[in-house]
């Protein structure tokens, strides 16, 4: 059987957990994705993990060679309850140079089961040709015209 002190006990641990070394509430961590990037002869592919983020909580842009892929995830409880925290939450900005063999047109994304995946195609690469030599054509002077 409990005790009438157990519950003011527990509230007290809880509020404990709850604070950090300095006495105040525990910050909330950042999230910040992890993110895979593989290359070969045909493309670039980003793979992040975004778990609980839905399409519109999203943004990938590709501006003068640089992919950016910006969201959030946000805290949906509610400030009056006592609660820790062991996830992160907050808005998250991943920014990659792309080298000059990728086609910018080329540029697919898609969201499923918590990962984003970013395709970009890379440029055929020129292929070896050989170059036919033509003759020349002696030019004529203006007085071997006449």
């Amino acid at each position: 059987m409990l005790s009438s002190y157990a519950f003011p006990m527990l509230d007290r641990l809880l509020d404990d957990v709850m604070t950090g070394a300095s006495g105040t509430a525990s910050t909330v961590r950042s999230f910040t994705p992890a993110v895979d990037v593989r290359a070969n002869e045909d493309e670039i592919v980003f793979t992040a993990d975004v778990p609980g983020l839905k399409q519109d909580d999203l943004e990938i842009t590709l501006d003068d060679g640089v992919l950016t892929i910006k969201g959030q995830r946000r805290y949906e409880g509610n400030d009056k309850d006592k609660v820790w925290l062991g996830r992160a939450y907050g808005a998250f900005t991943k920014s990659f140079t792309l080298p000059d063999t990728v086609d910018p047109e080329k540029l697919t994304a898609d969201l499923a089961d918590g990962v984003l995946t970013v395709r970009i195609a890379q440029l055929p690469k020129a292929k070896p040709r050989k170059i036919s030599i033509s003759p020349r054509t002696p030019q004529l002077t203006t007085e071997e015209k006449k």
